[in-house]
């Protein structure tokens, strides 16, 4: 008798689990139907995406150098930010450059140009060490 409620005690933890180990393996996760990577290559063209799906834009930048990538023309009524800009150090060497990775989220049907500058915050008025521009189409 106490081998039986044992195993059903053990089945009814595992069904009780099976969602949760579903969504954790991608089954009915909340996350972007589509993600859309660019880079410095990707500097000057175009990408068509949906509404709900994700854009990944990754940038290398120094932050020893006090030059960071910063966001001047982005309309978030269609290409939302999803989360604050990440960076990694690539090395463990002082000085290090890195990759900074912003990720956005179509969120309405539109067309924008988003635009980086790579420059010192306190410079705004100088030119920046680098520029770039991404047209975003964002379609239902």
């Amino acid at each position: 008798m106490i081998k039986h409620h044992t195993r059903l005690l053990l089945i009814v933890i595992i069904l009780l689990l099976l969602p949760a180990l579903a969504t954790a393996c991608g089954g009915s996760g909340s996350g972007p139907e589509n993600v859309y990577i660019a880079d410095e290559a990707d500097n000057g063209r175009s990408v068509t995406m949906g509404v709900g799906d994700a854009l990944q834009l990754m940038l290398p930048e120094n932050q020893s150098t006090g030059y960071i990538w910063s966001i001047v023309t982005n309309d978030e009524d269609i290409l939302r930010l999803s989360d604050l800009p990440s960076y990694e150090v690539e090395g463990d060497a002082d000085g290090a450059g890195g990759v900074k990775t912003f990720m956005f989220e179509g969120v309405a049907p539109g067309t924008i140009v988003l635009r980086l500058v790579n420059a010192m915050e306190q410079e705004t008025a100088v030119e920046p060490a680098a520029t770039y521009e991404l047209t975003v189409q964002v379609v239902e």
